[in-house]
């Protein structure tokens, strides 16, 4: 693993970079959010092409955006 530190460069095999981070623990509720994220992402497009889909999740600092970025994500590892 190689990584930059303002003294130049360092590689190590000791630092473990986990695949994908997890909610928290107490992360509850937000279930309709969590539907409209899996009903766009999961919905047939009738476009020839498969372009990518976007969504956009805004709100106050501090209210749980990644939060429910993180427990969708846990939700559709299993199908991507």
């Amino acid at each position: 693993i190689n990584y930059y530190t303002s003294g130049g460069n360092r590689t190590t095999s000791d630092a473990a970079i986990p695949v994908k981070p997890n909610s928290s623990i107490r992360f509850t509720g937000r279930t309709n959010v969590l539907a409209k994220l899996r009903e766009h992402f999961m919905a047939e497009s009738n476009d020839k092409l498969h372009r990518r889909k976007f969504f956009l999740l805004y709100g106050m600092g501090g209210i749980g955006k990644t939060q429910i970025c993180l427990r969708f994500i846990e939700e559709m590892s299993d199908c991507h």
